[in-house]
């Protein structure tokens, strides 16, 4: 390959490179969401599953 050529494909996968740099940036970004989502929906389990069966434990708790 000519010097050219070479100069050529190197800035290509620069691009691609900071495409890519972005895109993990998203996904990360989306992670966190996606992780706070979850965290949010074990604590409203939790707390439904307290006032779904927590006077039934008490009431059969000695």
């Amino acid at each position: 390959m000519k010097a050219e050529e070479l100069k050529k494909r190197i800035e290509e996968m620069e691009a691609l490179l900071k495409i890519m740099e972005a895109k993990y940036e998203e996904m990360k970004r989306d992670n966190e969401i996606l992780r706070k989502a979850v965290e949010d929906l074990k604590r409203e389990n939790e707390l439904l599953r307290g006032e779904d069966g927590g006077g039934e434990a008490e009431e059969k708790a000695p």
